[in-house]
This record gives C-alpha cells, sequence and structure tokens, in this order.
C-alpha cells in the first residue's frame, strides 16, 4: 500500500505542472497580427494633411494617476498652468487590463490590445520574446523615415524595441526601493539632449513615482514631492521648446502607462488602475483658444476632463508627426485635436484615413464579412443588431455620405462625414477591443482533462480515510464542490475571501461540536498527537474552539480585501494609522515571542543565545527603519528618535544582516544535531525551525500584518489541544492556508501583489531572488501554517504522511481543474482578462509555488532537514 501511494503521489504531483503548462499555452496565445509596416496609399497621400510637428518629446511618467496631474492635491502646479493656458490639453486616458508596464506600452506605441500573457512576460527581464522589432509602431515608422530616436529610462523600452534608438540610458525597473537614483538617471541627460538637433523622438520614462506606490502607497510623503520633481520636468522641457529654435515644431506629450490603487500597486482594472493622465503639449495649442479649469475635480472616480482609449494615443501621433497609422492599430484620432488643421477637408482626410486602416484589422479578423451595403440585407433602423452589425452600419453610412458629398464642398455634409467617420471609428474599436483571444481549444481540453485524471488519481487512494472520517470527508468534498461553483461567477470570484471566512467558521463550528464528544464520543480511533505537547485537553479541548472562532472573525476584519469592500475601514489600514501605540506594543510583543522561542529551545552551544538574541534585536530594528523611512505615518512619536538613528544604516544593509543571521542560526543548529524541542515545557507548540522561520516571515511582512502571528500562535496551541484525524489535519491546513491569505491582504487581483518586502536585503535586481521574496511576502501566512500543521502532525507515520500529501493534491488538482474549466467556458466573457485570467495565475502559484514546492516538497525529509 505504502509503495502504491508513494507513486500516486509521484505521478499526480507532475501531472499538475504538466496541466498548467499544456492549458496555458492555449490561454495565452500571442494575439495574431497583421504583418508588416503600414505605407501610405498612393492614390491618398496627396490628400492627407501635412503634418503638424516634426519632432516628439514622449515622456512617461509610471503610475502617474490622474488625480496626481489634475486634483487640488497634485504637485503639478506649473502644468496645471500650461493648462490654464491652454497650451497644455488634458485627457484621462482609460488603461484597459492588465496594468502593468510592458502590455501598455505595447498599447501606446501599437495602438493595439496586447495579449494577457504580457502579464508574465512583464516581470522577465531578460526576455525578448515580447519585442516589437518586427510590429508596426509609431516609433518604427520614425525610424523608417530616418528619424533618430533616443531613450532614457525603464530598460523595458529597450527590451520592446531592441536596436531602435541611436542613443539610450536603460534602468531596472523593478527595482523599487529606488525613489531617486532611477529618476535622475533619466534627468541628467535632458539639458544636453534639448540643445541638440539630431534627433526626432526623445523618450523619457521615470519609475520612481511607481517605487513609491508600491513601498508606500498614494498617500506617502513621498509623493507629492515626485510630483513637484516630475513637474519641474514638465516645466524645463516646455521652457525649452519655447527657447530652442529646433525645437519649435515639436510636441510634447506626458502621459502615464497606468495609474494604481488605494495601495498603491498596479495589474487590475480598479478604477484607480485604469485612470492614468495624459496631456499634449505645446505653444501652438493656444492659438486654437483652448482653455481649461486646472487644478478641477473629477467628473467621476479619477475621471477628469475627457476620457480616451490609452490606444487612440498612436493614431493621434501618427497623424500629428505626418506618419502613416500602424497597421495593427485600433486606435481613434483624438477630436480635439484635429483643430490643428484648419481646413475642414484636411480634418475629414485624416479621420477617412483612420477609419480605412481600422476598416481592414476589422476584415483580417471577419474575412467573409461583407462591408459593401448593396450586398448585405441588414436592415441598420433595427435596435437589436450586434457589435458586427453596427460597425457595418457604421460603414454604410460613411459611404453613402461620401457618395452623396460633391467633393466635399459642402459644410453641413463635411461635418455629417466627420461624426460618421467618428462613429465608425469608435464602433470598430470597440468591437476589435473585445474580440476574443485566438484560443487553442485543443490544449485547453486538454489541459482541463489532464488536471480532472488528476484530481481522481489522487482520490482512489485516499477514498477509504475520506469514508472513514465520515463528515470531515464529506465537509472536503462539499468545499470542493462549492468552491468549483464559485468559480464560474465574477463576483464571487472578485470576493473569493468571503468563501473562506463562512467555510473556516463552519469547521470551527464542526470541530466545536466534535469537541463535545457529539460525533465520537469517548472513543477516538485515530489521532495524531505531538508527543509531550497536549495542553490541558479539559478546559482548551471544550472551549478552545469558541476561541478560534472569535480570533477567525477578527482576521477577518484585519484587511479589508477584493473588490467591493476593499476600501471600508479595517485593522491594518483604519485601526492602526490612528492608534500606532497599539501597532508597536503588539509588534514588539511578537518579536519577545518569537524571541523567547528561539532562545529557550536551542542546540547545547554558548553562542547560541547572544547570537539569536542579536538577531531578533536586528530583525525588529530593520523593521523601524523600513517603516521610517516608508511608511512614517505608522510610527508613534516615542519610537521617532530611535527610527531616525537606525535610519542612518543602508536598509539594504540591516536586511542582510537579519537574513545572514538567521540562516547562521539555522546552520548552527543543523550543526549540533540536538533534539531542539524541550520535552519539559509543555507551553511549546513549535521546535526551532519552525521559529526561525516565523522570524523570516515577520520581516517579509507588512508591520501591520505582523500582529497576527500572536493570533496563529493561539490558534496552533488551540489546534494542538485536540485530537485531530489525519484527514482534519489535512482539511485544517487547507482552510488555514486560504483563510489567512486573505487576511493578509491578499486577493484574486494582480495589484493586490505587494512587493513592499520583495527587495529586502537586495542591492540589484535579480529575477529569481526577488520572486522567491515576493512569493514568500505575499504567501507568508500559509507557509506559516504549512509549518505549523507539520508540528501538528509530529511524529506521524509515513502512511499518514502521504494521505496528508495525497489529500492537499486531490484539493489543488480540483481547484485547478474548476479555474480551468471556468475559462474554457467563459473564455468570451466580458470579464475574461480582468477577473478570470488573474485568478488562473494565482491559481498556477497556488498549485506549483505553495502546493508543490511549499507543501509537498516540505513533507519529504530529503528536503528539508530534519528538526528532531
Amino acid at each position: 500500500m505504502t509503495i502504491v501511494l508513494n507513486w500516486v503521489a509521484l505521478v499526480a504531483n507532475i501531472l499538475v505542472p504538466i496541466s498548467i503548462i499544456i492549458f496555458s499555452t492555449g490561454f495565452f496565445p500571442y494575439k495574431p497580427l497583421l504583418p508588416g509596416f503600414a505605407r501610405y496609399e498612393e492614390t491618398n497621400e496627396s490628400r492627407l494633411p501635412p503634418a503638424v510637428f516634426d519632432k516628439v518629446i514622449f515622456m512617461v511618467v509610471d503610475a502617474l494617476r490622474s488625480d496626481f496631474v489634475f486634483s487640488n492635491n497634485s504637485g503639478f502646479t506649473s502644468t496645471q498652468s500650461l493648462i490654464r493656458s491652454g497650451v497644455a490639453l488634458p485627457f484621462t486616458a482609460h488603461a484597459s487590463s492588465p496594468t502593468v508596464t510592458m502590455p501598455r506600452l505595447k498599447a501606446i506605441t501599437t495602438g493595439s490590445v496586447p495579449s494577457f500573457l504580457d502579464v508574465i512576460l512583464n516581470v522577465a527581464e531578460s526576455d525578448t520574446s515580447s519585442a516589437l522589432t518586427y510590429q508596426d509602431t509609431w516609433l518604427a515608422q520614425l525610424k523608417a523615415r530616418g528619424d533618430k530616436l533616443i531613450m532614457y529610462g525603464d530598460d523595458t523600452w529597450l527590451k520592446l524595441f531592441p536596436g531602435m534608438f541611436d542613443r539610450a540610458d536603460g534602468t531596472k525597473s523593478f527595482f523599487v526601493s529606488d525613489f531617486t537614483e532611477v529618476d535622475n538617471n533619466v534627468t541628467r541627460h535632458i539639458s544636453n539632449e534639448l540643445i541638440r538637433d539630431d534627433w526626432s523622438g526623445f523618450i523619457m520614462h521615470y519609475l520612481g513615482l511607481d517605487h513609491i506606490g508600491h513601498k508606500a502607497g498614494p498617500e506617502s510623503p513621498y509623493m507629492v514631492a515626485k510630483q513637484h520633481e516630475m513637474d519641474s520636468v514638465v516645466s524645463q522641457v516646455y521652457t525649452a521648446l519655447g527657447e530652442e529654435r529646433h525645437l519649435q515644431n515639436t510636441l510634447f506629450v506626458l502621459c502615464g502607462d497606468h495609474g494604481m490603487n488605494d495601495a498603491g500597486n498596479h495589474g487590475g482594472s480598479s478604477v484607480g488602475e485604469t485612470s492614468p493622465a495624459l496631456l499634449f503639449i505645446s505653444p501652438k495649442f493656444a492659438l486654437k483658444g483652448n482653455r481649461y479649469d486646472s487644478p478641477t475635480v473629477a467628473l467621476r472616480d479619477y475621471q477628469y476632463y475627457r476620457t480616451i482609449e490609452q490606444t487612440d494615443i498612436t493614431p493621434t501621433l501618427a497623424g500629428l508627426l505626418g506618419l502613416p497609422i500602424p497597421l495593427n492599430s485600433l486606435g481613434v484620432f483624438i477630436p480635439e485635436l484635429l483643430a490643428m488643421w484648419d481646413d475642414a477637408r484636411q480634418r475629414l482626410h485624416m479621420l477617412f484615413a483612420n477609419s480605412k486602416q481600422l476598416l481592414r484589422t476589422v476584415k483580417e479578423a471577419y474575412p467573409n464579412i461583407d462591408f459593401d451595403y448593396r450586398h448585405t440585407g441588414i436592415d441598420c433602423d433595427l435596435k437589436s443588431l450586434t457589435s458586427l452589425q453596427d460597425v457595418q452600419c457604421a460603414w454604410f453610412r460613411v459611404l453613402h455620405l461620401s457618395h452623396k458629398t460633391d467633393a466635399y464642398s459642402d459644410m453641413d455634409a463635411l461635418a455629417k462625414s466627420e461624426s460618421a467617420l467618428l462613429l465608425f471609428s469608435k464602433s470598430a474599436q470597440r468591437l476589435m477591443s473585445s474580440t476574443a483571444s485566438n484560443y487553442s481549444l485543443q490544449s485547453l481540453y486538454l489541459g482541463l482533462g489532464l488536471a480532472g485524471f488528476t484530481a481522481c488519481l489522487s482520490l482512489l487512494p485516499i477514498k477509504n480515510p475520506l469514508v472513514k472520517s465520515k463528515l470531515a470527508g464529506t465537509f472536503l468534498l462539499f468545499n470542493i464542490i462549492s468552491h468549483s461553483i464559485t468559480m464560474f461567477a465574477s463576483s464571487y470570484v472578485e470576493e473569493e475571501q468571503e468563501f473562506w471566512y463562512w467555510t473556516i467558521m463552519a469547521w470551527a463550528f464542526y470541530l466545536h461540536i466534535k469537541s463535545c464528544g457529539t460525533f465520537y464520543g469517548k472513543a477516538i480511533e485515530e489521532h495524531d498527537s505531538v508527543q509531550g505537547r497536549w495542553l490541558s485537553a479539559s478546559a482548551i479541548s471544550k472551549f478552545g474552539t469558541i476561541g478560534l472562532a472569535v480570533s477567525y472573525r477578527v482576521l477577518r476584519r484585519w484587511n479589508q480585501t477584493g473588490q467591493k469592500f476593499t476600501g471600508e475601514s479595517d485593522i491594518a489600514r483604519s485601526f492602526f494609522h490612528s492608534h500606532q501605540d497599539a501597532l508597536w506594543a503588539l509588534v514588539f510583543l511578537t518579536y519577545t515571542d518569537s524571541c523567547s522561542q528561539i532562545l529557550f529551545h536551542l542546540p547545547g552551544s554558548k553562542l547560541w543565545r547572544p547570537l539569536a538574541f542579536f538577531v531578533t534585536v536586528a530583525a525588529l530594528g530593520f523593521k523601524l527603519a523600513f517603516v521610517a523611512s516608508d511608511s512614517p505615518e505608522l510610527l508613534c512619536d516615542s519610537l521617532g528618535g530611535i527610527a531616525r538613528m537606525l535610519g542612518g544604516s543602508s536598509l539594504v544593509f540591516q536586511a542582510r544582516v537579519v537574513l545572514c543571521g538567521i540562516f547562521l542560526l539555522v546552520v548552527l543548529s543543523t550543526y549540533s544535531r540536538t533534539n531542539i524541542a524541550n520535552p519539559h515545557n509543555d507551553s511549546s507548540a513549535s521546535p526551532l525551525f519552525h521559529e526561525l522561520l516565523t522570524l523570516f516571515l515577520i520581516t517579509q511582512s507588512k508591520v501591520t500584518n505582523i500582529p497576527v502571528f500572536l493570533v496563529f500562535r493561539v490558534q496552533v496551541n488551540i489546534l494542538a489541544s485536540m485530537r485531530l484525524t489525519t484527514v482534519e489535519h489535512a482539511i485544517t491546513c487547507l482552510l488555514m492556508e486560504y483563510m489567512t491569505f486573505y487576511a493578509f491582504g491578499g486577493s484574486n487581483s494582480i495589484s493586490s501583489v505587494d512587493l513592499s518586502n520583495a527587495y529586502n536585503g537586495i542591492a540589484k535586481y535579480n529575477v529569481i531572488t526577488v520572486g522567491v521574496l515576493t512569493f514568500t511576502s505575499n504567501w507568508a501566512a500559509p507557509i506559516w501554517w504549512v509549518s505549523a500543521t507539520r508540528l501538528l502532525r509530529y511524529r506521524q507515520s509515513w502512511k499518514k504522511t502521504e494521505i496528508h500529501v495525497l489529500i492537499l493534491t486531490f484539493h489543488t488538482a480540483a481547484m485547478l481543474m474548476s479555474v480551468m474549466a471556468a475559462c474554457t467556458v467563459l473564455r468570451t466573457h466580458l470579464f475574461i482578462w480582468t477577473v478570470f485570467s488573474p485568478k488562473y495565475l494565482f491559481s498556477i502559484a497556488w498549485a506549483i509555488f505553495n502546493h508543490t514546492v511549499v507543501n509537498v516538497l516540505g513533507e519529504f525529509p530529503s528536503f528539508f532537514f530534519e528538526w528532531r
């Protein structure tokens, strides 16, 4: 039986990542694009309007949310004065999900909607598969014209456009601990480049504002100062436009690639993340009489002035610079900028060129659709038309007006034609932007089937233990089935934390009924005790489950997450921000508890106690200095002096001291090969490796989440007093992993990924190291419970350990199968890329990293030290 369990566990856990790979190849294909580069049609070239500008300065401020520029609290005071004077045209540019840098830059330069796969490629600094070398962009059009391009800032541009720039100086975009140098490296080049006349495209991409958001949020005291810094750059460039003769015909564009949410993160589809600012700046605009109030109030959440699509930047830049519109562009020329041509016919020719380009993309996507109104029987007067029929009817109206108008001589007809062209362009844009990806159904079905086979394979050996456990096994199956059903509803996916909060309370009720003897009476056939570690069973077994339920209710309110409740008051962001003394009292208590556990459960070594005490104190000092640097509003007055003193030392150095110290303690305790559990101390629930892991996870957690580890300590002691079966241990482990992930602030939105502790001890970006630290900081609570559950099953037989692993594997495969099924069935759903695809990415993280690496490998002594 043991051999069968070994092989089933091995094969099932190999099939899990294989099913993910197969399904992902079909779900995340590159979007099909028209090959080649746009060229002027010979018959229409003479009719196109002349170029208004011959140079462009394109300044991207990463995560420049619209209110950062346009609101009363903005630090862009000079920029606001440009808006009032009419030389700057302001917009809110809608950035579709995923709101991360690489796909947003693709949308800005190609005008197309990028693949969701770019979310993954965005974090791979060495990846070149996403390059736009052979795709049509306005940069490629400038280069084809023989112009020179220069770029300073985010090296994502260099990855997207290899060999495109004549001069460039890139900076790593993912080193979010850097607020200043990453921007100074751009600004130091500006003066020299503005006086040179050998370029036509000047790209600047600033990263500091985005880094401040990730580390400290949009309300950080660093934010307004950074806005003033960016505003000074805008002022410097605009001054040069008026002073330098070779810049008189230069268009200056200021924009954000995306925004940020209230936590300072991005990647999702919340209104803050999808609402970056956009401004077109030139002294020429003042001649057209444009005047706007600034600062102003948003029309609705972050929607200042008029909202356009971010893809509209591409055809607008192409038209103003006298370039062909890139082939795959789905953008619509921004109507406000049509005023740069005084002749109405020129404006109409510009819109007609834009419409013809959009028509080509529609015909490519729908080759069997006829756009000749003489050959179609569509009744355009009907109200119930499909999106495609709306586009057809809009084009028929364009053709009708063009045939009716005598050489565009009638001004009224010109206005109608202009309106019809804009209507068609917008309709075509909506149609093509919502077109589903080119899915590989064969890969989707194969990956889904393989995940289902894995679930069945892992279920067979554990069928008898589940049946024997009666209600516990039924609870697990009901949990899996009910969760699978919720994966088909976008609202439930967005608020998945509610499912786990209710489930964990139901499990607490089950444990309470069991502890009262209702299910099993006094005869409990199977239990996995921690030798010498049971607390007094009389009181805790009887009333401990009530304490569990209370603690679960507290954790539920610790961090409000999801979409619907994320802005509501909670303990971490609301209570602690106004009660800093309470926060730090709990933080000190947590470190004291961790230190005492490490000090008094140790190998026989004279070096141990001073080293353990030093490492714990260093960890507390690092967290103080970290908070003083990134979130000083969380510091109480009594700690200000200590924090300032610690702030004199490099945070990177302090973090390295802590991490190296923890590693040294692990090595030292391993070398001693001593039984680190003290059998005479019944209050101890954890051996040393777990306590060192706890100190590491505390270091990787937000300061407002650190007190939760005290709650965990209480919970694990209560659970240690209960004689849980193997199945009950597995269910408890699963529920606590998922519930605490959301209690720590996690969600199914990419924007909930916290990067604030992903760079502890790192001075230079490394994708593997940052990836590991990012995972441990976001999955700190689940990792802790995996370790704690192992201790609750201390000295468990190997057969029961294999059953535990197979239960976890069955749960993981079943969850993965349900998400794959939802993504397959709902692949044409409106929210496929904003809700279901991010959920699938999180399912991959749960399956591969949390399950395979942490849960499964953590059970085998060959992968971990024997702490006995």
